[in-house]
C-alpha cells in the first residue's frame, strides 16, 4: 500500500501513536526504493506514443507567419519568372527562369541536393526559387532529383542527359555559354560524375568535400574553370583539397559584400551544414561570384538572407551526419 502510495505521489499522514519515527523509516525507505522501479500507467501510455510515429491527420500545423518585405519582393520575382516541374523516369526536375532572362548570354545552373530530402521537398523547403532569384544572375536554374542516402544510386549520372530533358520539354531555349553545378553534402557523388562533361565550367561546393579530391586535376586541366567550395564540417576534407590548389582565394565566413573574385574560391563558414542551404546566404552569395552577367532588374537592394521559417519543414535532423566518408579518403593530419 505504500509503495503504491508513492508511485502514484499521493501523500498518507502517520499518526505517531500507531508508528514510531524509527519504524516509520524503516518502512518507508524500501517504499521508495520499490517506487522507482514501479511505473504508472500514464508513464506506459506515454512511452507508447513516444514510440509511435505521430499521425499526420492529428497534427495541427503552424500558420505560416506574414512575409516580410524582402520576402514579399522575392515571392514577386519568382512569380513574374517562368517555373515547371518536369516528370521523367529519373525523377522530377524544376526548372525556373527570372521574367528578364535572355538565353543569348545566360548560364545553366544545375543545383543537386543533398541526403535525406528529395528534389520536390529541397525545392519548397529550401527556398530555391527565392534564393535563385536573389542571386540577381541572368540563368536557367535546374533542380534534378538525386540520391537520397549513400546507398541510393544516382539519379542523373550524365549531366548531357539531363539538360537534354529539360530542352525537350520547355518552351525557351536552354542557354550554351555557360553550365554551373552546384551541390550541397552528398551532392559530390553526382558533380565528381559529371565532371566528364566538356561543357562544364563551374563547380560550386557547399559542405560537399568528403574525401572527394577529382576537383583537383580537373581545375588543373583548363584555366577557364571555376571552383568555389563553402565548407563547415568538411574543413578537413576542404583544407586538404586547396593544398593541391596554391591559387586559392580563402575566404574567413560569408561576407555579405560579396565574395573576393578568383578562379578557386574556398571559403570556412560556422553557420550549420543545413544552414547553408535554407538561410539565403550561401547559394546566393556563391551565385554572384562565378561570373554570370546580372540581370538589368537584379535585387541588389533586397539584402541577403531568408527569415527563418516557424511553419513546419522538413529539412533533416542537424544532429544526423551527412554523410560516413571511409576512413581510408581521410587526409592526413
Amino acid at each position: 500500500m505504500l509503495a503504491i502510495a508513492a508511485a502514484s505521489r499521493e501523500t498518507y499522514s502517520v499518526q505517531s501513536f500507531v508508528l514510531g519515527a524509527a519504524l516509520a523509516v524503516a518502512l518507508l525507505t524500501p517504499a521508495l526504493a520499490d517506487a522507482r522501479e514501479l511505473r504508472s500507467f500514464t508513464d506506459l501510455v506515454n512511452d507508447a506514443n513516444e514510440a509511435a510515429p505521430p499521425d499526420p491527420d492529428l497534427v495541427i500545423p503552424m500558420p505560416p507567419p506574414p512575409p516580410t518585405p524582402a520576402e514579399k519582393r522575392l515571392n514577386e520575382l519568382v512569380q513574374a519568372g517562368r517555373e515547371w516541374r518536369i516528370e521523367t523516369l529519373r525523377g522530377p526536375v524544376h526548372v525556373w527562369i527570372p521574367a528578364s532572362y535572355d538565353a543569348k548570354t545566360a548560364a545553366t545552373v544545375v543545383f543537386v541536393h543533398g541526403y535525406w530530402v528529395d528534389v520536390d521537398q529541397a525545392w519548397t523547403d529550401y527556398r530555391l526559387p527565392q534564393q535563385f532569384a536573389l542571386s540577381g544572375i541572368n540563368a536557367m536554374f535546374i533542380v534534378p532529383e538525386a540520391p537520397y542516402s549513400k546507398r541510393t544510386p544516382l539519379a542523373w549520372p550524365s549531366l548531357r542527359a539531363l539538360v537534354a530533358a529539360v530542352a525537350a520539354n520547355i518552351d525557351v531555349h536552354v542557354p550554351t555559354k555557360r553550365l554551373v553545378a552546384m551541390g550541397h553534402s552528398g551532392a559530390y557523388r553526382t558533380l565528381a560524375v559529371w565532371l566528364a562533361n566538356e561543357g562544364l565550367d563551374t563547380v560550386v561546393l557547399l559542405d560537399a568535400v568528403y574525401g572527394e579530391y577529382s576537383f583537383v586535376p580537373w581545375m588543373r586541366e583548363s584555366k577557364e574553370r571555376r571552383l568555389v567550395n563553402i565548407a563547415y564540417e568538411t574543413g578537413r576534407f576542404s583544407d586538404y583539397m586547396h593544398r593541391m590548389l596554391p591559387s586559392t582565394k580563402r575566404v574567413d565566413g560569408l561576407p555579405l559584400e560579396g565574395l573576393p573574385d578568383g578562379r578557386v574560391i574556398y571559403a570556412k563558414t560556422d553557420v550549420g551544414h543545413w544552414q547553408l542551404v535554407t538561410d539565403g546566404v550561401a547559394i546566393p552569395l556563391a551565385l554572384r561570384a562565378i561570373g554570370v552577367p546580372m540581370l538589368d532588374d537584379a535585387p541588389m537592394d533586397v539584402p541577403l538572407g531568408l527569415p527563418q521559417r516557424c511553419d513546419k519543414i522538413n529539412t533533416p535532423d542537424p544532429s544526423v551526419a551527412a554523410i560516413e566518408p571511409p576512413a581510408s579518403v581521410l587526409p592526413p593530419e
